[in-house]
């Protein structure tokens, strides 16, 4: 009975703001982008040149990255010169100890009021106004916006199952909303670094508080504070704006599932051989998952 009449609170409550939607609330509203990488500089520049192709609204771009040696470090270097909006935050011999330190830094020092994380396996395939996410979040008070989440999903690559949507509720003639406790597999899920847009007062505690020390640490325990979450609501668009492509695993925290199709060295013999992932056929590409097995094609810089 509770489920219920909160799903008729919730026709309801997205119902209302449906006119606010249609009137632009804010024209001036953009976001933090605080971007994860190890050992994958042609991933970070493929992410970072399709932000860059895509996106508007980006008010900072923050990269915390590691490397395992100098040849790594200095593939970075060339990144950063390509990119160089984008604020580089080298992680230490420690790096157990400053990943969190880093990650609050680059979160909180900035005024802006919001934030993406994002990992550098992800590109952007589709154009995206932040100010328009903004305005969709404040006006529905929803808890996040999923970029990497639409309409078209049937299928999660991370456990390898067939994937329902939720029940679906328009906000406007593009973004779409539903209740996490609605959700599965992705769509319930409200903690994730694949380019969500959050408030940054609702999850200061959570970062605040947990004891993580990378990027995979991160998610995984913020993926368990989600218990007073069930009611909230997510927002996306009809169809994705990004999508994550797992050619590759480099870290050991946690056994994710990936393609295994390139070394970490293979790709960075590539990136010094002046390659880049051609970015260009996955525009609007129509991914029946998040993360979406894909040979991508290298292409000269």
């Amino acid at each position: 009975m509770k489920h219920i009449f909160c799903n008729f609170l919730f026709l309801l409550f997205v119902g209302f703001f449906i006119p606010i939607i249609a009137s632009d609330i804010n024209n001036n509203k953009s976001a933090d982008l605080v971007i994860f990488s190890y050992d994958r500089p042609l991933q970070l520049y493929s992410l970072l040149e399709s932000i860059q192709k895509y996106v508007t609204g980006i008010a900072t771009t923050t990269v915390i990255y590691r490397t395992s040696s100098d040849a790594y470090a200095h593939a970075y270097d060339q990144v950063f010169t390509q990119f160089s909006h984008a604020k580089p935050y080298k992680q230490g011999s420690f790096v157990e100890q400053d990943f969190k330190p880093l990650t609050l830094k680059a979160t909180y020092n900035s005024p802006s009021a919001y934030v993406l994380f994002a990992v550098d396996d992800i590109i952007v395939k589709d154009y995206i106004n932040i100010e328009e996410c903004v305005n969709a979040l404040e006006s529905t008070q929803a808890y996040g916006f999923y970029l990497r989440l639409g309409l078209h999903l049937d299928y999660c690559y991370s456990i390898d199952r067939k994937q329902q949507l939720p029940s679906i509720k328009p906000v406007s003639d593009t973004i779409f909303a539903w209740q996490f406790m609605d959700g599965p597999y992705d769509w319930g899920y409200p903690h994730t670094v694949d380019m969500t847009l959050y408030r940054k007062k609702d999850i200061k505690l959570d970062l605040y508080s947990m004891n993580y020390s990378s990027p995979n640490t991160f998610e995984s325990i913020w993926s368990t504070r989600t218990s007073t979450l069930k009611e909230k609501i997510g927002l996306c668009y009809q169809t994705t704006k990004i999508v994550n492509i797992p050619l590759n695993r480099v870290q050991s925290d946690i056994n994710n599932r990936n393609m295994n199709a390139y070394s970490a060295a293979d790709l960075l013999t590539a990136f010094n051989n002046n390659y880049k992932i051609n970015i260009e056929p996955l525009f609007a590409v129509n991914n029946v998952s998040a993360h979406m097995p894909y040979n991508p094609e290298l292409i000269k810089r």
